[in-house]
């Protein structure tokens, strides 16, 4: 009984020895082994996002069938269509106007002589290759277009016959004669013959006459 009684007491001694030591153990196995904690994980905000805009397309370099078409120039707009010039066709000139009348270079001593500071005629016949001409009107314009004389040349029967004229007396026949002293300050004059005293439209080509303070007669024929 006794033998019962000390193996129960020690078995109770060891028991309580174990439970003390195992309490011992996990207290400090709890303080050498921290519990751990959970950290929170930061709050992010999220980040915008972006469409990508495509880059703009090169412009492709332009073509013989490109440039007969639209030309692309910036995205999304096109621009007009541009027509080359048309060229225009190339004219010849007009003629040059053809007149019945001109002067007359075969006969001699055509121009001007010596007459006195205070002479200004003109004088001469019109031939129309078979006989002189009457009724043919002769104008003298100053270089503004100023008509400084006009006349109507006479038929053969009413020529003036003039002898011993100064340096041409062989122009003794002559058809018609003006007086252009009105126009000595405004020449270079230009003779011509027109239609008529009311229609000035020329018939004949040009004769230029230089007139200076000297004066002067000048002869000058026409024909056709």
């Amino acid at each position: 009984m006794n033998r019962v009684r000390v193996l129960l007491v020690l078995v109770l001694a060891a028991l309580t020895v174990l439970a003390c030591d195992t309490s011992s153990f996990v207290a400090l196995l709890d303080q050498s082994t921290p519990t751990p904690t959970r950290t929170p994980r930061p709050t992010f905000t999220p980040r915008p996002s972006f469409t990508p805009t495509p880059e703009d397309t090169p412009t492709p370099e332009p073509t013989a069938t490109s440039a007969a078409s639209a030309t692309p120039t910036r995205r999304g707009t096109t621009a007009p269509v541009v027509k080359p010039p048309t060229a225009k066709p190339v004219t010849a000139p007009p003629p040059a106007p053809t007149f019945a009348w001109k002067q007359r270079q075969d006969m001699s001593a055509q121009g001007r002589c010596d007459a006195g500071p205070s002479v200004y005629e003109v004088k001469g016949r019109i031939h129309d290759g078979t006989d002189y001409v009457g009724g043919i009107h002769v104008v003298v314009l100053d270089k503004d277009g100023k008509v400084v004389a006009q006349k109507d040349s006479w038929p053969r029967d009413q020529m003036n016959l003039e002898w011993g004229v100064n340096c041409r007396e062989e122009k003794n026949l002559f058809n018609y004669q003006l007086d252009i002293s009105a126009g000595r300050s405004s020449g270079p004059l230009i003779l011509r013959l027109t239609r008529s005293a009311t229609d000035l439209t020329p018939i004949s080509t040009d004769i230029r006459i230089d007139v200076d303070g000297n004066g002067g007669r000048w002869y000058l024929d026409w024909t056709k």
